[in-house]
């Protein structure tokens, strides 16, 4: 009865994070017109960070309140797998028009997810204790990517002086942080069920944040790029998709290690599962070719995608039941 009852919270606290991701995407979309930013600056920055919110509360709830680090990591790269196979797989068969992308979302954004999973994955082979220079390497990673996204939106504002808009920013200010504290609670509940689930089914809590736990953080993720790619906007779904995984890795475990850090000193990271980082890593090498081939991505390309994410998940569920 209890695996049942976990199951039902996590479905209906995905249902939840959705419905709410929904209000706080449209809040920070509107908030980032009312900015006058570009369109690929508002997908890496403010597309990114609100559907990324629930990777970052999980992170924090895991670190902070459970003491297992392993279920953020376990959720930020299982996220980040999703966002980068099946978003872009999905967004190329509802795009009106040929998946193409502006060559600056890979210079810019593809350069800096690129370094990020190289971090990543450097302090989970090389460091059994994660402290302070970890987590400011990582912050200070994405505080760089910052300013490069900072200064494209200064040139953009130049040459594209700010229209009039309706949009009330107080309000949309005030939906922002409404949504996000909703998103907050059902997100604790997602995070407290999927660890019962793991201690239930005696399997590694992070084979569950890698898979139910990672898909249900990545519908926000999902349904922003999918809009976007309906519109026709290439370039906002596709900075959505990196900007996502560049916030999920640098802040979404910088930041809670460096709180953890203050509170309780150096995190020891029992990370074993090392082959969902290489699983990451190729799957970003795959997207990287589809992209800087011709810059356009087809329906093959996307099946393909597609594919690997069904395949990497299974190989994962048979790794975590003992099959293989």
């Amino acid at each position: 009865m209890g695996l049942f009852f976990s199951f039902a919270v996590i479905i209906l606290s995905s249902f939840f994070i959705y419905f709410f991701g929904k209000h706080f995407a449209e809040s920070s979309s509107n908030i980032g017109d009312y900015l006058n930013l570009p369109k690929d600056v508002k997908g890496a920055t403010l597309d990114a960070i609100s559907s990324s919110a629930p990777e970052l509360l999980v992170a924090l709830y895991s670190v902070i309140l459970f003491q297992k680090f392993e279920v953020g990591i376990g959720t930020i790269t299982g996220s980040a797998i999703f966002n980068l196979l099946v978003i872009p797989g999905l967004c190329v068969f509802l795009a009106p028009m040929a998946f193409r992308v502006h060559k600056r979302v890979i210079s810019r954004d593809a350069v800096f997810y690129v370094i990020s999973i190289m971090a990543l994955a450097l302090f989970v082979f090389y460091l059994k204790s994660w402290g302070i220079v970890v987590a400011l390497i990582l912050l200070g990673i994405y505080f760089i990517y910052l300013l490069t996204i900072m200064g494209h939106t200064l040139k953009h504002q130049k040459e594209n002086p700010g229209r009039k808009t309706r949009v009330k920013f107080w309000k949309e200010f005030s939906i922002f942080f409404l949504t996000f504290a909703l998103i907050a609670a059902f997100t604790y509940l997602l995070t407290y069920h999927s660890i019962r689930i793991s201690e239930f089914l005696k399997i590694s809590p992070i084979f569950i944040a890698f898979t139910i736990t990672a898909i249900a953080t990545s519908v926000p993720d999902t349904i922003i790029s999918l809009v976007n790619a309906r519109k026709g906007s290439a370039d906002d779904a596709t900075s959505n998709v990196f900007g996502s995984n560049i916030f999920d890795i640098l802040v979404g475990l910088g930041l809670p290690l460096l709180i953890y850090v203050f509170l309780k000193g150096p995190v020891q990271v029992a990370f074993m599962n090392f082959e969902i980082i290489i699983g990451l890593f190729v799957s970003t090498l795959i997207v990287l070719y589809f992209f800087l081939n011709d810059t356009v991505l087809d329906k093959k390309e996307g099946i393909v995608m597609l594919g690997l994410y069904v395949l990497f998940l299974v190989y994962i569920t048979l790794l975590s039941v003992g099959v293989i």
